[in-house]
């Protein structure tokens, strides 16, 4: 739930590329609501982080979805707000992570990315990460892992 994680001493965050994709979709939502007073607002306090897997699901998602030049406006307009870390500091614990369980890459890399920089990480309910799943994650790799609805 949005309600339950309190931002109050969070400076730093990593967001799944669902919870990104949720913010560009059409509609208002209370996730785009709680997206944009905390993360897509010039006045932010808190810097966002992710990886480069992430950029390109983004892309090819919302590619597929609403075009080519959509995506790649969706791309431009990120790049002022996340800041990207490079694979070189993340590809072995997220190929650990995919090592030990059953989840899809590009999340392996947003898991790896909070763990990096010592913040939570943000998804969208999924199911291969099941309550057991974050639970020997947040306890095996100290990493924080919300899922938020």
């Amino acid at each position: 739930m949005i309600n339950e994680i309190d931002l109050k001493d969070i400076k730093n965050i990593v967001l799944d590329s669902g919870v990104i994709i949720e913010y560009f979709k059409k509609g208002s939502t209370n996730i785009k609501k709680f997206l944009r007073k905390h993360f897509f607002n010039e006045n932010r306090s808190i810097q966002l982080h992710g990886h480069y897997l992430l950029k390109s699901e983004i892309f090819y998602i919302t590619c597929r979805s609403i075009g080519i030049a959509k995506a790649k406006d969706i791309i431009y307009k990120l790049e002022k707000f996340i800041n990207y870390i490079s694979g070189k500091l993340l590809f072995e614990r997220a190929g650990l992570i995919k090592c030990k369980y059953p989840i899809a890459l590009p999340d392996c890399y947003s898991i790896a990315s909070g763990i990096h920089c010592n913040c939570p990480v943000l998804f969208l309910e999924e199911n291969e990460l099941t309550e057991e799943i974050l639970d020997k994650l947040n306890e095996e790799f100290n990493s924080k892992i919300y899922i938020i609805t």
